[in-house]
């Protein structure tokens, strides 16, 4: 029986590696000559697997001794600050300035109905900013400034606050989104923006309030980590005794936010006006680079733009695309050879300025919410440009790229004579008349592709939940419970630290569906792939059949989110592009191992219940 069975066995085998071609059944649906060549795939996944396992099994151990082990013993001896509260008697209902969205999804227009947009702006630098310093977030070793570059139009930059009101006319309520220059804002300062605007709220039936931060790394220190941690934690171990708490987060600067944002929104509602929306998309992969494997990025520029029914209203860009703007983060090099490294002590918006200075030439009010940002940069190949005469200097690189940035959106549906005629209407910013044809010199129009404008039907659904989840990142339990950061916190009768967060589900018409996420989302939890192996949750656009694209950092600033099989404070992981191990530290800023499940099973509850 043994031979017998061997034998058909063998037949089979034979059979195969005599077939022209076989389809495996993989995620690629890839085609093979012969079996020979299944097999020998096969086993270089399994090399790879293997590989990939190895750095989790790395990752493992040192997540265990930074955190089970020193964190906890660091989180054990410093004291809890006096704001920490009790978790058993929280009641989620009753925490204020939580805004639930429309109150029902429409699915096409009700009636004869018009999209409705306002737009406003303001700064957001404290009354104080030119007399005292301040920190400049995302900067190790801590640096101090009151300074802000100077644009190449001679204006000094800003620190700005813009903010967009819409509505579709079906009665449902106003949508706020707000972007804030900064690199993160926590839920408990968005909540604080949303008191400023209360009595805005009711009387303008304002159903949904979005704080997004655009992520620059050359702002106000904006989460508390990079102004006088160790004051503060010697401070607030004394908390419970004294009554005064002491928070990371310069209170000037956020009374500077909260009022700032009135502005904007006040400036926006009294800016409404009826029109016609219009979504574009357009693959720009070249512009941006993922720094860590698991390789995962969405390479496309998406625009919403808002074209006013009155000729003489401003019409409206609104860009979402995921990116650090971190350009200008590190020009450490110094312009005297007498010194080895010098810090850049001057504040700046990156990229976000110089791409709305060529917005306001063109005529539009431009407004950037993040996009799917998780470990994605600006990749300066194509915008770098190689001219020797360019200031040798980090933050020049963020004005071009912003130039770049803002000429793609405004040229997407453009024919290559209109975009050579935006190019000279708007000042040739990129010096295309001076450098054309300069060796390693490129044009932002050439080969640039033209997509569609499609009209997007006046329809706005918006969702959003609320939950606590608990911090597990030891790291980050210690900076919330000594409120160096400005998370609210609460504590279990087992000594387990959370805050409260927030994610939503966002549509406008069916042309733009958003997961709107607190935190830095890593690529693969949205697209699929090797990286979301191990997750436990189908990746998104797999669990709902739909091309959503995310917007991070909205609501909170919960850190990075990334597959808790990979999840990773200090340590590897394998890059199968060169068959190498990229180092990874990207979660010591993250709420923890299983921030990913929360938030993204919280939202596909938010998704089901409406679609």
């Amino acid at each position: 029986m043994k031979k017998t069975l061997m034998t058909v066995v063998s037949l089979v085998l034979v059979i195969c590696l005599m077939m022209p071609s076989v389809y495996a059944a993989a995620d690629t649906q890839a085609s093979y000559d012969s079996v020979i060549d299944y097999v020998a795939d096969a086993q270089a996944n399994d090399e790879t697997d293997s590989k990939i396992r190895f750095g989790r099994i790395i990752n493992g151990l040192s997540n265990f001794v930074i955190n089970d082990f020193l964190g906890t013993l660091l989180k054990l001896i410093i004291p809890d600050s006096a704001a920490v509260e009790d978790y058993e008697k929280f009641d989620i209902d009753k925490y204020d300035n939580f805004y639930a969205g429309t109150e029902t999804f429409i699915d096409e227009p009700q009636g004869e109905k018009v999209w409705s947009l306002g737009y406003g702006k303001a700064s957001v630098l404290p009354a104080d900013f030119a007399e005292k310093e301040y920190a400049k977030g995302a900067y190790v070793p801590y640096i101090f400034g009151n300074e802000m570059y100077t644009d190449e139009d001679g204006n000094e930059e800003d620190l700005m606050v813009r903010a967009v009101v819409m509505n579709d006319g079906s009665g449902r309520g106003n949508v706020l989104f707000i972007a804030l220059d900064a690199i993160g804002f926590a839920n408990a300062d968005v909540r604080q923006v949303r008191e400023g605007l209360k009595e805005l709220a009711k009387e303008y039936n304002i159903v949904s309030i979005n704080v997004s931060c655009t992520h620059i790394h050359t702002g106000i220190d904006s989460q508390g980590v990079w102004t006088d941690p160790i004051g503060c934690i010697i401070n607030n171990s004394f908390s419970k005794i004294t009554g005064k708490v002491r928070f990371g987060v310069e209170r000037s600067f956020i009374e500077s936010v909260v009022s700032g944002s009135k502005k904007a929104v006040e400036d926006a509602l009294a800016d409404m006006t009826e029109g016609k929306l219009y979504y574009s998309e357009i693959e720009a992969g070249k512009y941006f680079f993922d720094r860590t494997a698991p390789i995962s990025l969405d390479p496309n520029i998406y625009k919403l733009e808002f074209m006013p029914s009155d000729a003489d209203k401003t019409p409206t860009i609104i860009a979402t695309f995921g990116c650090h703007p971190e350009s200008a983060s590190y020009d450490w090099a110094s312009a005297d050879p007498e010194k080895k490294v010098s810090f850049d002590k001057k504040f700046s918006p990156d990229f976000i300025w110089s791409a709305e200075m060529v917005m306001n030439d063109a005529g539009y009010n431009f407004i950037f919410l993040q996009g799917n940002v998780s470990t994605v940069s600006s990749w300066r190949s194509e915008t770098g440009d190689g001219v020797d005469e360019f200031p040798g200097n980090a933050h020049y690189t963020s004005v071009r790229y912003g130039y770049e940035m803002a000429y793609i959106l405004l040229g997407m549906n453009m024919t290559e004579e209109e975009r050579i005629k935006l190019n000279e209407e708007t000042g040739d910013r990129l010096d295309v008349k001076k450098y054309n044809g300069q060796d390693r010199y490129t044009v932002w129009y050439e080969g640039l592709e033209t997509v569609p404008a499609k009209e997007v039907k006046p329809v706005l659904n918006v969702k959003h939940k609320q939950f606590t989840v608990q911090i597990e990142n030891n790291i980050i339990v210690l900076l919330a419970k000594t409120s160096v950061a400005d998370n609210f916190v609460l504590k279990d009768n087992f000594g387990r630290y959370y805050t409260v967060t927030e994610v939503g589900y966002l549509e406008f018409g069916d042309e733009m569906k958003v997961y709107m996420s607190p935190g830095e989302t890593f690529g693969e939890l949205v697209f699929g792939g090797k990286g979301a192996d191990g997750f436990e949750l189908a990746p998104v656009r797999e669990y709902t059949g739909e091309d959503i694209i995310v917007m991070d950092l909205m609501n909170d600033a919960a850190g990075y989110v990334a597959n808790p099989a990979n999840f990773c404070l200090a340590g590897i992981q394998y890059n199968e592009a060169n068959d190498a191990y990229d180092s990874d530290t990207w979660c010591l800023i993250s709420f923890g191992k299983n921030s990913a499940t929360a938030f993204i099973s919280n939202f596909y509850e938010i998704y089901d219940s409406v679609r």
